[in-house]
This record gives C-alpha cells, sequence and structure tokens, in this order.
C-alpha cells in the first residue's frame, strides 16, 4: 500500500476533529451569552408591570400623607400635654416669638414654655428667635421687621396694643408670614388665648354670689369699678365687660352702666401701675363718700395700684372692699393670702406653649390650626389657693 492514501485518511480526521472543537466552542459561547443577556421573552417575564409600577408610586405617597396626618393640631396637642412628642416634628422649622414684656412672670412664663415644647419637638435653639417688645409699641415695630427679615414659617405675638398687632399683622398677610396671636388678637390670624367675655362672667357671678355674705345685700353696695384700658382693645376688655353684664342681669337697673343712678363705674386705668394709681387716686377724691366698693380688674398690676391708690388716700379697708381680677402671679400670691384681694381667674401661663407651638408646627406641616385656642382658666380664691400654690 502506498503512503499517499495513508496521509489523506489522517487530514480528514483532523479536519473532522477541528471542525466538532470550533462547533461546541460556538455552543458554549451561546450559552454563556445566555446567561448574561436574557432573551426577550426573560426580559419581558423579570421587568416590573405597568400595574406594579401603579402600584409602588402611590405607596410612597401616601407614606408622606401620613407623617402629615400624624401632625395635626389635635394630636400635637395630645403629645404636648403628655410631655412627648412622636418624632421630631419642629425638627428643620423656623418659628419666632416676640414678648410683652421680658422679666414679668407671666411673660416669662409664656416664653419659657414656648422655648421647651420647641425643644421637646426636636426644634434647635438657633432656629427659635425671641425677643422683647418691652411694653413699648415702638420697639414692637421694629421687633416685627426683624422677624420678617428672618422669614420664620410662624411668628408668635405678643404685643398689647390692638392698633401696632393690625398693621403688623397687615404686613405679615403681605409677606405671608402666619402670625399666631398670644392674648391679644390680630385679624386674619390664629388666637391663644382666653375665652375673654366667658371669663367676665365666671369672675362676675363669683363676685355676685358673694354680695350678701359680704355687704348684707346688693343696697348695700356704694360701687362697682370695672377697670378697662382701651390701649388692650375691644377683646380683652370683655373680661371686665362680661363681669359687668352678669351683674346687670342679676340686679337690673342699678348695674346697668347706661342708666342714670347705676352703681357701676367704668374706670379707664391704663396699662400702667402710675396710670392706673392716677386714675384711683382721682376717683377717691371725687367719691368720698364710696365705702363697700367691688372691683373688677382686667390684671393684677392694676391692684397694686389700687392699693397704693386707696393707702394715700387713707380709704382702705379690706372688709368693705371684694377684688377681682384676672391672672394670680407667683410675687402676688401673697396679697391673695393677706386678704387684699379676693378672687384670681388663673390662667396658667406655663402651659401656654402647649398651646401655641402645636398650632405652629400644625401649619409647618400644612395643616389647619384653629383660629381661637383657648386656655384652661380656674378660679382660685383662698379657699382653693394652695391647691395650686405652696407656701
Amino acid at each position: 500500500m502506498s503512503k499517499k492514501p495513508k496521509l489523506w485518511s489522517i487530514f480528514l480526521a483532523v479536519t473532522v476533529i477541528l471542525s466538532l472543537l470550533v462547533t461546541f466552542s460556538f455552543i458554549g459561547c451561546k450559552k454563556a451569552g445566555e446567561a448574561t443577556a436574557p432573551t426577550e421573552e426573560e426580559v419581558a417575564t423579570e421587568a416590573p408591570s405597568e400595574e406594579d409600577v401603579a402600584e409602588e408610586a402611590p405607596l410612597a405617597e401616601e407614606e408622606e400623607v401620613d407623617i402629615a396626618a400624624l401632625y395635626t393640631y389635635e394630636n400635637l396637642r395630645e403629645m404636648a400635654k403628655a410631655g412627648a412628642y412622636e418624632g421630631e416634628p419642629a425638627k428643620g422649622h423656623t418659628l419666632a416669638f416676640a414678648n410683652i414684656l421680658a422679666g414679668d412672670e407671666f411673660c416669662d412664663k409664656v416664653e419659657n414654655s414656648i422655648k421647651d415644647q420647641w425643644i421637646l419637638a426636636g426644634g434647635t435653639e438657633k432656629d427659635l428667635t425671641i425677643l422683647d417688645n418691652k411694653v413699648d409699641i415702638g420697639i414692637a415695630v421694629q421687633n416685627a421687621d426683624i422677624v420678617f427679615s428672618k422669614n420664620p414659617e410662624v411668628f408668635i405675638q405678643f404685643q398689647f396694643d390692638v392698633k401696632t398687632n393690625e398693621m403688623i399683622g397687615r404686613k405679615a398677610r403681605d409677606l405671608g408670614v402666619f402670625i399666631i396671636c398670644v392674648d391679644i388678637p390680630v385679624s386674619g390670624f390664629s388666637f391663644k388665648g382666653v375665652d375673654n367675655y366667658d371669663c367676665g362672667v365666671k369672675i362676675g357671678k363669683w363676685a355676685a354670689d358673694q354680695i350678701d355674705e359680704t355687704y348684707g345685700g346688693w343696697e348695700n353696695v356704694d360701687r362697682v369699678l370695672v377697670c378697662q384700658a382701651p390701649e388692650y382693645g375691644e377683646t380683652v376688655i370683655l373680661r371686665v365687660m362680661g363681669s359687668a353684664d352678669l351683674f346687670k342681669e342679676r340686679f337690673g337697673d342699678e348695674a346697668d352702666m347706661d342708666k342714670e343712678g347705676s352703681k357701676m363705674l367704668l374706670l379707664d386705668v391704663g396699662v400702667l401701675e402710675d396710670t392706673a394709681k392716677e386714675a384711683f387716686s382721682n376717683y377717691f377724691a371725687a367719691n368720698p363718700d364710696d365705702k363697700n366698693i367691688i372691683v373688677f380688674s382686667i390684671t393684677p398690676d392694676i391692684i397694686v395700684a389700687f392699693k397704693a391708690a386707696a393707702d394715700l388716700a387713707n380709704r382702705w379697708d379690706p372688709d368693705k372692699f371684694l377684688i377681682t381680677t384676672n391672672n394670680l402671679p407667683d410675687n402676688l400670691v401673697c396679697m391673695l393670702r393677706e386678704g387684699i384681694t379676693d378672687c384670681h381667674l388663673q390662667y396658667f401661663p406655663e402651659k401656654y406653649g402647649e398651646v401655641v407651638v402645636p398650632g405652629a408646627m400644625a401649619y409647618m406641616w400644612g395643616n389647619p390650626v384653629p383660629s381661637h385656642m383657648f386656655a384652661i382658666t380656674e378660679l382660685i380664691t383662698r379657699e382653693n389657693v394652695d391647691e395650686y400654690f405652696t407656701e
């Protein structure tokens, strides 16, 4: 046999082997490619459907709504009363507070309660602006401008003059700053304070119930002083007008300030002790025969002035006076215990922050704020003073 056919056989065998190797390599590469690059059918199976995408989007939206829904005024108010907030509703937000008078006990309690609630809710001191209006209209306007330059989300305003408040409120509306006003209203914004007329009615009812025991009847009352201060505005004056209306209901024409011969006297005493003392001194000089006197006062400072004027006129006689007022600061509890005053309607300023800060945060979270947020009040007399104040 020749060598040529044998070489040809070897050549064919090598060719077949090489062909098989190339084929197997190609198949292997294709399978590897299928592992890293899915077929169209596999892509259609693994990719989320339009229905899945549609379901996921609302879930994220619902989570946002739930957070906002958690921070309603009502919920935040409950958290404040409990002394613990869920989450940090004040974190990252800004608040401003202008106090009516730093150093005054009532005002300091209001301020401290606002600071405490703000920090408790996750707010920071750098995001809280606090200013002192110093019972000065000009300073109040300057402070408002400072607040507006900082553009806080909410401005808590505590300022005594109604006209100035209206001017500040108008500017706030123009700038888009939301105000919560304390005790003195600002038109168009939320109010935090007391139901002034109801306070007057409560005090008036208490005083009317004491007349028989104190004086032996209405006929023995010489004068009822209804002490007002126009600077506070019509809303705050309701604290004494409610008392006057209750007396008119109870005792008729002799308790009607609009009737001739009425025992009721509307006396403008102003907002400061000095002006009040002058007004009371003038009253004592003009009415030397008045002995059995009932006093309705908006603030306890006015009673300090009444006592000073009565002493000066040598007319002070606690057995013949029935003195009522709003609020009872710590430094004047002694007046009640010693018989200088007879009844105070307490507003508990140390709890104001539990109301105004939740209101502010509700606004920050896009939720409604009540137009009126009323304080809890309680009549305090010598009979129950020890329940609220320790000696």
